[in-house]
């Protein structure tokens, strides 16, 4: 079953080991560089939030995060402050409008929001921003110069006075020529999400740097400064810069004027680099010291008030190379204390706490929370016993001794990445494996017994899909190879194109594929496309095949159309095409090859109950003018479309039409030629009336058939019964091909999992499933004249 990324995985407070609580305020002075746990389970549950040490107000404050609609308790209020001196609990900072909604500490009711989407202002008239989209990571800082907090929340800029509780949303001026860093949205996921802020006390500015979700090549903004003065953007074009990066937080350092950056995920790697911004200078320089923390992301990184030139790390996590179903692709690293001397350009281990007892816990696709206080204290706000529950923790910082010996134990040279292994790394696919015979592929296929499918057997699999679903699969004619996506959600998210070469018999990936953190259970990531401009991993459904006119795989998703490049084997940005002229719904829009270039059988724009039919050429999407029928209403996982080469036709099944009306049976024909569409009435149309018919369908030429993809029931002894329309019979008829259980789950039906290929100059039909684990998921079979079919009955 698939998971819900924002219940599962976004949260910061998830099931971990339950700490020690403590109900009354503990002495910190007596914890030096050892955790003691201050409070539980009184923080609002909330993911990628923010913490900041507050000098004027003497307190920690809490706020922003993402909490999810699926959570239905009690909780405080969004934003939440702290003393350790004088408090035993935190703090409900409520607005003035707020005084009603509950007492100083605990649970309140605060009134709700008129949309699901971003809003300013609640119900009661209150304005805040609604907590559904307020998912931060490290996309704030505190001014020093006003005592403010400015935080990018859903491409939202937003100001707030933690003194007199003000929230209030900003409208800053553009980049004359680049426009803004981020576009507000309406959904947190649909603009930049991981980048960080930073305030640059020199020039009263905020540095930008980072994330993903923004429409550049890469999905990522690179360098901005925003002046709190001019309420204006600035994008600095600097060469070097960091490359781009997820979960990767900045701090100031007052005593070299330098804004310092360490590590972060590459999203198919992780890093272990330092970084320096000159605020005097605005430059970026690399620096390289002789050892440093191993490569993480998502860890915390703070300037230590009363140790000027000093940078804290603290925490962090990794990635994994697991390959099972519904995996855990990331892993939190143990628990470390690293202290930064940005003039000497040295790291030192403070602490280790791989053996402690009391270690903070937080989730592992996700950012740490944690601030200093003037005297030292480190405050950190992990995950408790079960979700939705806290644990506050603290801790004296004492840099009076380093960990020398653990230094070199455990530092590691700077610039050190963290690569996935196994099936996610392309070179393990030529390794360990016999040499390629090009003659052994041409003798299976030779060989290969009449109407009856056949497994094949490369080497190794792309093993990393995880389970399979919801994809098809795409023939590069010119080089007689499949290019097959992942099927997302809950089996597939990376973002790699798997080839097969059908004459070497071997599987290969075209690099490391990447990953979108905490939604990597969802159907998507920030924005439309990853750092490599590879769209995210997703459900595709029919929604992608290969045009030998272009000699690019096309694939479509939301507005845009993007096209790959299996020689280069990279995502061609340039070519992309930003707005679709129909509406490019990946669950109803349906391609198919033609040899004068893909065509679409999708929803057209602002009417959902009206397709076209759109021809791709060298000047884009192209609506064919349609007469005779309405064309049908394609169906997500239920319909097919197919190429008729002998006639230059599309034919085309869908599983409900109008109204509920059943027309699984019925076919259409689309003329290319003048764009008559006819609705043919097959006979035998009556026997098939099924809630969902096949999505996968092949013309087979010589046998003037279009084979579906599709069981049609298990009657006793009969359990292959695969449904074939005769074109020019304008009949439907059924046939038995044995073995033919593998692309379908158990009984009737059709399978998300299925690609079918029609291989014309060999004359095969070969049949691909999603998962690519083992032979049952790559099959081939020759149908020739021999083949029994019969009317369907």
């Amino acid at each position: 079953m698939a998971r819900n990324a924002t219940i599962l995985v976004i949260w910061l407070f998830s099931a971990t080991p339950l700490l020690q609580a403590q109900s009354a305020r503990v002495d910190v002075k007596s914890s030096a560089n050892t955790w003691t746990a201050f409070v539980e389970n009184e923080v609002n549950p909330r993911g990628g939030a923010g913490l900041v040490w507050h000098s004027k107000l003497k307190r920690f404050v809490l706020f922003g995060g993402l909490v999810s609609h699926e959570f239905t308790g009690k909780s405080g209020y969004n934003v939440q402050s702290l003393d350790l001196k004088d408090s035993v609990a935190w703090q409900n900072d409520l607005p003035a409008e707020g005084n009603s909604w509950g007492a100083l500490t605990g649970d309140v009711e605060m009134p709700g929001f008129p949309s699901p989407y971003f809003q300013m202002k609640d119900k009661s008239g209150a304005v805040r921003p609604s907590p559904r989209h307020m998912l931060l990571h490290y996309q704030y800082a505190l001014t020093p110069w006003d005592d403010c907090l400015y935080m990018l929340a859903t491409g939202h800029l937003l100001r707030y006075d933690p003194a007199a509780r003000v929230w209030q949303e900003l409208e800053p001026k553009p980049d004359p020529k680049h426009g803004l860093p981020a576009l507000p949205a309406q959904h947190h996921q649909t603009t930049l999400n991981w980048s960080a802020l930073a305030a640059d006390s020199i020039n009263q500015e905020i540095v930008l740097f980072g994330g993903c979700g923004v429409t550049t090549d890469n999905g990522s903004p690179g360098t901005w400064v925003y002046s709190t003065a001019a309420n204006q953007w600035r994008k600095l074009e600097l060469m070097p810069e960091p490359s781009p990066r997820a979960l990767s937080p900045m701090a100031f350092d007052k005593a070299t004027g330098k804004i310092v950056l360490f590590g972060g995920d590459l999203l198919d790697s992780v890093v272990g680099d330092t970084w320096a911004y000159d605020c005097k200078t605005r430059v970026w320089a690399e620096q390289k010291p002789a050892i440093g923390p191993a490569p993480r992301f998502g860890h915390v990184l703070l300037s230590i008030p009363q140790l000027p030139g000093k940078v804290l790390l603290a925490g962090g996590n990794t990635i994994t190379s697991s390959t099972a179903y519904q995996a855990s692709l990331y892993q939190s690293l143990p628990f470390e204390l690293w202290v930064y001397n940005v003039a000497e350009n040295r790291w030192d281990l403070l602490k280790r706490f791989e053996k402690d007892l009391l270690v903070p816990k937080s989730v592992s696709n996700n950012s740490n929370l944690a601030a200093i206080d003037d005297a030292g204290h480190l405050l950190f706000v992990g995950a408790g016993k079960k979700r939705y529950e806290s644990a506050t923790l603290v801790l004296q910082l004492d840099t009076r001794h380093f960990d020398q010996a653990g230094t070199k134990e455990f530092g590691v040279p700077a610039g050190t990445v963290t690569y996935r292994t196994g099936p996610y790394d392309p070179e393990w696919y030529s390794q360990d494996v016999p040499a390629v015979d090009r003659n052994r592929p041409g003798k299976i296929l030779e060989s290969l017994g009449p109407n009856r499918w056949t497994p094949l057997k490369p080497p190794k699999w792309p093993q990393n899909r995880q389970g399979g679903g919801w994809s098809t699969v795409a023939y590069d004619t010119d080089r007689q190879q499949f290019l097959h996506l992942g099927g997302g959600h809950s089996s597939y998210f990376g973002n790699d194109v798997a080839h097969y070469d059908t004459l070497t018999d071997r599987w290969s990936i075209r690099g490391r594929p990447q990953f979108a953190l905490q939604y990597n259970y969802d159907l998507s990531g920030p924005g439309a496309w990853a750092f490599n401009s590879g769209p995210w991993g997703n459900h595709n459904y029919h929604a992608y095949q290969y045009d030998s006119t272009r000699q690019r795989l096309v694939y479509v998703r939301n507005t845009y159309t993007h096209f790959y490049d299996p020689v280069s084997r990279t995502w061609k940005h340039d070519e992309l095409i930003r707005d679709n002229p129909f509406t490019g719904s990946k669950y109803t829009t349906y391609l198919v090859s033609t040899p004068t270039g893909v065509v679409a059988w999708a929803n057209e724009k602002g009417n959902g109950f009206r397709h076209g039919i759109y021809r791709l050429n060298k000047e884009g999407w192209q609506k064919l003018a349609t007469t005779g029928e309405a064309l049908p209403k394609s169906e997500t996982d239920g319909s097919t479309i197919t190429f008729d080469s002998k006639r230059n036709q599309l034919l085309l099944t869908t599983s409900l039409g109008e109204k509920g009306i059943a027309h699984s049976g019925q076919v259409w024909s689309v003329d290319l030629s003048d764009g008559v569409v006819s609705k043919l009435n097959p006979t035998g149309q009556e026997k098939i009336v099924v809630k969902r018919f096949g999505r996968e369908s092949v013309f087979l030429p010589k046998r003037d058939l279009v084979m579906i993809g599709y069981h049609l029931g298990w009657t006793e002894g009969k359990k292959n019964r695969i449904p074939f329309y005769d074109v020019a019979g304008n009949r439907w008829l059924v046939a038995d091909l044995p073995e033919s259980q593998f692309f379908s789950r158990q009984g009737e039906g059709a399978s998300v999992d299925l690609g079918l290929i029609y291989d014309g100059p060999r004359h095969l039909v070969w049949a691909v499933m999603c998962r690519l684990q083992g032979p049952q998921d790559l099959q081939v079979i020759r149908l020739d004249e021999k083949l029994s079919m019969s009317p369907l009955e």
